[in-house]
């Protein structure tokens, strides 16, 4: 195994986020007519954004993992499948998952608090929305053609709950590292108009080390 670089990998993972950032608000355009599509190619465009946003997810994952042995397997190397993605890191850290956190300033510093908004999306709701993102963006057998019925306000909405999901988990979230005495911390929008990410590591002491990691232009250019 390679040595493995925090300060890399956050770069990585903050290129990833960036793209995760302007997806989440291309839904957003979709759904209020700026990109002046009919509804159900506005719910077809939302859908191919969801599973774009599930793949950078997935590689993000492998990224801020990289010190485990499964991120190092070329398996996981050549694998675009994002549910896969998934399942092989679970198998060596079920605890990798983003989990949203809300921040609030006091007087004696921030104070953080992990998996605050119910409405986040779960690791569980992140496999059936990826499911459900091959379904809508397939057209199928000719048996599924003949049987598909008119698009509902239930099937508009959903596309709705699910970046209303997706918002609530990523805008600010925090992600365990294997050794449980470390944890990345990031934000997808700063004033700026970048992701930073930050990582917080106790050390022997019992101290706590944290290491900034800010995105620029000059990083995605």
């Amino acid at each position: 195994m390679g040595k493995f670089s925090t300060d890399a990998a956050m770069q990585s993972y903050l290129i990833l986020m960036h793209e995760v950032a302007i997806r989440i608000e291309l839904v957003g355009h979709a759904c209020d007519g700026s990109l002046n599509l009919t509804p159900p190619y506005a719910r077809e465009y939302a859908y191919l954004q969801f599973r774009r946003i599930c793949e950078l997810i997935a590689l993000g994952s492998i990224q801020l993992h990289g010190d485990l042995p499964s991120t190092q397997t070329q398996s996981i190397k050549n694998e675009w499948n994002a549910e896969k993605i998934m399942k092989i890191l679970y198998k060596s850290h079920p605890h990798y998952f983003p989990q949203s956190i809300m921040r609030e300033k006091t007087s004696k510093g921030w104070n953080i608090t992990a998996n605050c908004k119910p409405n986040a999306l779960t690791l569980g709701e992140f496999k059936k929305l990826y499911s459900e993102c091959g379904e809508v963006l397939h057209r199928g057998t000719i048996r599924a053609l003949e049987t598909i019925g008119t698009l509902t306000n239930t099937n508009y909405q959903k596309v709705i709950d699910w970046q209303r999901k997706i918002v609530d988990l990523m805008n600010e979230h925090i992600v365990i590292r294997n050794s449980g005495r470390s944890f990345y911390m990031i934000s997808l929008r700063t004033d700026a108009g970048f992701p930073e990410c930050s990582v917080l590591t106790i050390n022997d002491a019992g101290e706590l080390e944290v290491i900034n990691r800010k995105l620029t232009i000059n990083d995605i250019n």
